[in-house]
């Protein structure tokens, strides 16, 4: 009997834990998520971005995107992925209706708020805190809405970037295989390279491109095509923002392609003799720039350099 009596008592405990880790359950995940009304990339025309004294505004110009006023382009894949991040936000669970920001970046000293407009209308707006500790979430709290959730995905640095890292950072771009003539002034001394054209028997596969200087003497062809693959597609390191293309005075190195359309660099001396750094400027860019010191190395090479190496190989 007494032994019955203990069993009643164990299950008597056991059906009262259950009922309160049910109760504590349900207590727990009784609360809605956000319903974000359908929102897809081409509806949207301009997104801005406010994080303390700072507001960047991107808007849609002739299918690309632009940062407002001052007409910059901007990144292609970056806007890209702006816009994916901000059409795709999704709220996965609830982590705090204390009304307290700090801890999660979302304070208005440290919060990215974002608002996303099609023509006229708002129809998005959110802050965005910090990554959470695992980096595949974010701190988001919706417009009109006291309460932190977790957002899919690390959002924190789209919405962070400062404007140099907006921009697109093309600065030339053409077709190699288009380019005739190469022409490389330094020093006073001008190299010119020009496409050796050569036919390929019928049904053979084209021959590699051989280039000659005026001279007649023959460059080469892996150097010469290594520059035109540098600049067919050509980036900045960043832009110069407190001068214009015409302060430099007497470019150093000069580089000229032509074909169908034509296509110039030109590399100029350290702004002081502190600053390695070497401006630049581009038939390609409205803006001045300066280039990483890898891309200095093959484009600051004389034109002597190219029939040097393929001397080397005969």
């Amino acid at each position: 009997m007494k032994i019955k009596k203990e069993y009643l008592i164990i299950a008597v405990v056991i059906a009262g834990l259950a009922v309160y880790l049910f109760q504590r359950s349900s207590d727990r995940t009784h609360y809605t998520l956000p319903k974000l009304p359908s929102l897809t990339a081409g509806d949207i025309s301009k997104i801005q971005m406010t994080r303390g004294a700072e507001t960047v505004v991107l808007a849609r110009r002739d299918g690309g995107w632009v940062i407002e006023p001052q007409g910059w382009p901007v990144d292609p894949k970056t806007a890209e992925e702006i816009l994916e991040a901000t059409t795709g936000l999704t709220f996965t669970a609830l982590v705090s209706e204390s009304k307290t920001y700090a801890m999660y970046d979302l304070d208005d000293e440290h919060k990215a708020n974002v608002k996303a407009w099609q023509g006229d209308q708002l129809r998005r707006e959110f802050d965005v805190g910090k990554a959470a500790p695992s980096f595949r979430h974010t701190f988001v709290r919706p417009a009109g809405d006291d309460r932190v959730f977790h957002a899919q995905d690390n959002l924190s640095f789209r919405f962070r970037m400062a404007v140099d890292e907006l921009r697109d950072k093309t600065v030339m771009a053409f077709n190699p295989q288009e380019v005739e003539e190469v022409r490389i002034t330094q020093a006073a001394a001008t190299t010119t390279l020009a496409r050796k054209k050569e036919e390929a028997p019928a049904g053979q596969p084209a021959p590699a491109a051989a280039w000659l200087g005026s001279d007649g003497r023959t460059a080469d062809p892996v150097m010469v095509q290594s520059l035109l693959t540098d600049l067919s597609n050509l980036h900045c390191e960043k832009f110069i923002q407190d001068r214009d293309r015409n302060s430099f005075g007497q470019p150093e190195v000069t580089i000229e392609l032509k074909g169908p359309k034509e296509h110039t660099l030109k590399i100029f001396a350290p702004l002081s003799t502190e600053d390695k750094t070497r401006p630049a400027v581009s038939s390609g860019s409205d803006h001045p720039f300066t280039l990483a010191e890898y891309q200095l190395q093959q484009l600051m090479r004389t034109g002597d350099a190219y029939f040097k190496e393929a001397g080397k190989k005969q």
